[in-house]
This record gives C-alpha cells, sequence and structure tokens, in this order.
C-alpha cells in the first residue's frame, strides 16, 4: 500500500512573523498622524469654545448690566439678579484636553483659565 502525503493547512511560522511584522511598521508609521490630527480637532473645538462663552458672556452683558461671575451662569439663572433672558449656552462646556476641567470668565466676559469641576 503507498500511503499518500498528509498535508496540514495554515501559515508557516515564517509568513506569521512577516505579517506581524508588517503590521507593526504600518502602525508605527500612521499613529503619530492619528494623534496630531486629533489633537488639531481638539484644539479647534477648544477655539470653538471660547468663542461661544465670550459671544454668551457679551449677550448676558447686554442683558444684565454686567458681565458673569462664572460660565453657568450662561446657562443657568443666578439668584439675586434682574434682566437675565438666557439660558445663553445650551450646556457648560468642557475643556477638550481634560474633560474633568471647565473654561472660567474673568470680570470682563472673557475666558481666563480652567479649572477643575
Amino acid at each position: 500500500m503507498k500511503r499518500e502525503k498528509e498535508t496540514q493547512s495554515g501559515f508557516t511560522l515564517w509568513e506569521l512573523l512577516l505579517v506581524l511584522s508588517i503590521m507593526g511598521v504600518l502602525l508605527t508609521t500612521f499613529t503619530p498622524h492619528f494623534d496630531s490630527a486629533a489633537n488639531r480637532v481638539r484644539v479647534q473645538v477648544d477655539l470653538a469654545n471660547v468663542t461661544k462663552i465670550e459671544g454668551a458672556a457679551q449677550l448676558y452683558k447686554i442683558d444684565v448690566g454686567t458681565f458673569p461671575l462664572r460660565v453657568t451662569d450662561l446657562v443657568y439663572s443666578p439668584i439675586g439678579v434682574s434682566g437675565w433672558c438666557g439660558p445663553y449656552l445650551k450646556e457648560v462646556l468642557q475643556d477638550p484636553f481634560d474633560s474633568t476641567k471647565s473654561y472660567q470668565l474673568n470680570g470682563l466676559g472673557r475666558v481666563k483659565a480652567r479649572t477643575a469641576l
């Protein structure tokens, strides 16, 4: 009797190593590009947030006569303030770089800093 050669299906060790090394090269090449794109988006969101807050602070000043003390005053009516016709923002905006921080206003309606919530 003649014995037939058994064939095994699958990949050889060399094929697996080649594919893994190609994947590693591709990941190290393209990962920095994705990170820098995400950072550019965060910068644009931050600029848009600052513009929204400062614009809302101007509207608040027109209605109330003074600039708001806090960003939350643009969303919720502060106690003891007359003329408030808000909300001037839909929600309190958060820092896109650190979601545990929110924007703060100075006395002139400008964003000055970001502090922990």
